[in-house]
Order: structure tokens, then sequence, then C-alpha cells
């Protein structure tokens, strides 16, 4: 057998074939590694994840219930991510593709569609007061991690290298499992519970992070990690266009298709369309092959970026919901909009001075000219909603609608015009100073 047909016979097998193999881990210096399908699959949970936190937000806006929404869309939304991050840097060092990988990537699933169910159970509560922790969403968390643990485990005991790591990560999410269902069978003062959430969470986010510097990383891949997060972006990008679908077919239900109604819909396309556009402006992949120790701060500064899409995507449906209801203002919406566009333009500046570990006073007046359309939008929200909630029957609502709408979506335009015609230099020039370090 000559050597090209043997290679191809290896890689047959290893496409094909899916007995058990040592979970030893994977070479963190691979190029051009990509997703796998099982990892593409588990990712469509996700979709649904998003999209109910999301749903949920709306309505507790659309009722009043702003602050308290809030907090329990924070609370889902961490969770939700969170649990995303935890099986992705494993998969990142130890995928090995066998049949056990894969069943423990299905239980998973499970466990994200399980949390889904207790996220407006969630919501509710934090309307009344209550902590947003309920048994469901610990039950769903219990269902993803035990697998989880059981992966880490089998890679303690077939990779020695990195045994006291995979280790460490076994006892800390024990640990924060167990402290999380402690908060929810135990009844205590929400400030408490929230405290001792906020408390676990920081925990799993630092003690791996300090482990690793001391005992060295786990083989995960960089470009790996960056593409990951990437389509995980495109994920939550879809809750907007999924909203856009959603207020635009609200509002030609109610008056039939319309200038305001085509508006709304191309802006919506814009928004999505920018901030895929703006996210993938930064070259994570590219800078972090090159420096795979910057990953650490750069994959927490994504997770506002997560929470944020998946916002713009609630102020949407918040837009749907005022049209049906006409109990929002044109400035309540125009608020629902801007302020999640608005962080999410913001971290991607933070996400490249991370990623670079640069901070470039150039980038404040391109933000500042970034954001000015969402100024524009608040002030123009507040002139024309003073009259009260929105009604499309009165002269200048529906023309205020669409100016609110349509400057939240310059938004994301101005951002990546100014980064390609001004900030593409700098990034350049930023890299190839640190190169000759």
């Amino acid at each position: 057998m000559s050597q090209d047909a043997e290679h191809f016979d290896v890689s047959l097998r290893g496409e094909l074939r899916h007995r058990l193999r040592p979970m030893t881990g994977r070479n963190p210096f691979e190029r051009g590694r990509t997703t796998t399908p099982v990892e593409l699959l588990y990712d469509l949970t996700y979709v649904i994840a998003f999209g109910a936190a999301a749903e949920q937000l709306a309505h507790a806006v659309g009722e009043g219930h702003v602050v308290s929404g809030l907090g329990a869309y924070l609370f889902a939304i961490f969770a939700v991510s969170w649990a995303w991050m935890n099986f992705t840097w494993f998969s990142s060092a130890y995928d090995n593709d066998d049949a056990l990988y894969r069943v423990a990537t299905l239980v998973q699933m499970l466990g994200v569609i399980i949390l889904i169910f207790g996220i407006p159970a969630s919501f509710a509560a934090t309307a009344e007061g209550e902590s947003p922790n309920n048994l469901t969403m610990v039950i769903g968390y219990v269902v993803m991690r035990i697998p989880l643990i059981a992966l880490w485990l089998r890679a303690a005991h077939d990779d020695p290298r990195h045994r006291r790591l995979a280790i460490v990560r076994v006892i800390t999410i024990s640990l924060a499992q167990v402290g999380w269902l402690l908060t929810t069978v135990i009844p205590g003062p929400v400030g408490f519970t929230v405290a001792a959430l906020v408390g676990l969470a920081l925990a799993e986010m630092i003690i791996p992070v300090v482990a690793e510097r001391r005992l060295g990383p786990i083989p995960w891949n960089a470009g790996h990690i960056a593409e990951r997060y990437g389509l995980l972006t495109l994920i939550v990008l879809g809750e907007v266009i999924a909203a856009t679908v959603h207020a635009v077919g609200a509002l030609t239900a109610e008056r039939g298709w319309s200038l305001a109604a085509v508006v709304i819909m191309l802006s919506g396309l814009v928004l999505a369309t920018g901030f895929w556009w703006a996210y993938f402006l930064v070259p994570s992949r590219i800078v972090l092959e090159r420096w795979p120790q910057r990953t650490f701060l750069w994959r927490y500064a994504n997770l506002p970026i997560f929470g944020s899409i998946a916002a713009v995507g609630a102020g949407l449906r918040v837009t749907a919901e005022a049209v049906e209801r006409q109990d929002l203002s044109i400035f309540q919406i125009a608020l629902a909009l801007a302020i999640p566009t608005g962080v999410m333009i913001l971290m991607i500046f933070l996400l490249w001075s991370v990623l670079m570990r640069s901070f470039d006073a150039v980038h404040l007046p391109l933000f500042a000219l970034s954001i000015a359309p969402l100024g524009a939008a608040v002030i123009v929200g507040w002139i024309v909603g003073r009259s009260g909630p929105l009604q499309l029957d009165r002269p200048g609502d529906t023309e205020g609608l669409v100016a609110v709408i349509v400057l939240v979506a310059l938004c994301p335009v101005v951002e990546v015009i100014s980064h390609e015609i001004v900030g593409y230099g700098h990034t350049l020039r930023v890299i190839e100073r640190q190169l000759t370090l």
C-alpha cells in the first residue's frame, strides 16, 4: 500500500469508526483546525436558549419589569454562555470523537434543553422580588455537568501530563455545582443567594486560570477556540434576524405591508450584518494563534457580547409588542434598542484592546462617532414619545418609529466604515510593533 493510500485509509477509519479511543489530548499547535459536526450539533441547542432568554426579557420590559427582567436576563445569559464555554474548552483540548464522547455531548444537549424550561420561571420569580435561581435550571446544569465531569475524569486517566489540571477542573466544577444546588434547596434571603451565585461564578472563572498558570495549560487550541466563539456569535446573531421577522410580522399583521415595515426589516438585517462585520474585524484567530496566552481575558470579554446581541433581539421583540399592544412610547423603544447596541459596540472596542493588549487613543473618536446615531435615536424617541404610547394612527409616530430604528441600525455601519478606513491601519501597526519586541 502506498503512503498516500495508507494515509487515506487511516483518515477514513477515523471518520467512520467511533470505538473507544484514548483521551490523551489534541495537538494545541495544530493549524487550520476546524469545528466538528458534533460541536455544530451541540451548538443548535443554544439557538433556542438565547432566543428564550431574549423573548423573556422582551416580555418583562413590556410588562414594566425592567430592572428585575434585566437581572433575570443576566443570570440566564451567563448560565447559558458558561455552560457552552465549559464544554467548548474541554472539546478543544480532548475531542477524540469516539462513541462515549458523542453520547456525553448528546446528554449535555438534554441538559441545555432542561435549562431552557427553567428560564421563564426565573423571570417570573425576579418579577416577584425573588431569586432568579430555580430547581429546573439547576437540574439542567446537573445533567450537563455529570457527563462533563466524567469526560474530565477520562482525560485525567488517559493524559498523565495534564492529570493535575483535569482533577482541578473536576473538583472546581463539582464544588460549584453543589454550591449552586444548595442555594436552591436551602431557603435564604435574595441578596445572600445572589451573592453566593456571583461568588460561585467568579470562583469557576478564576480557579482554572490560576491552575493553568501554575501547572501549564491543557492542550486547547487557540485557533479552534477563536472559531468556536465566532460561530456562537453567528448563532446569537440569528436571534436578531428572528426578532426582525417577528417585529415585521407584527407590523404587517396590524397594518399590512408599508414603507415602515420594509424599513424595519432592512434595518434589522443591517444590524445583524453590521454586528457580524464588526465582530470579525477583530483578528481573533490570527492573533490568538500567534499569542495564545491572550486567550483567557479575550474569552471573558466575549461574554457581554453574546448577551448584548441577544438583547438587541429582545429590543426588536419589544418593538413588535409595542406595535401590537400600543402600550410603550417610542422613547422606551429607542432605549430598548440603543442600550444593547451601544454595549455591543463598546465591547467590540474593548475586545480589540484585550486581544491586542494595546490602547489606541484614536479609537475614542471612532467610538464616539459610532454611537452618535444611538444618541440621535434616543433624542428622536424622546421628542416623538412625549405624546404617549405608540399609536401608528397618530401623525408622526410611524415616522418616528422608523427614524429610531434606522438610526440604531446606522451605529454598526458607522463602526465598520470607520474601522475599514482608519482602524485597519492602526491594527496593522500595533501588530507590526509587537512582532518586533
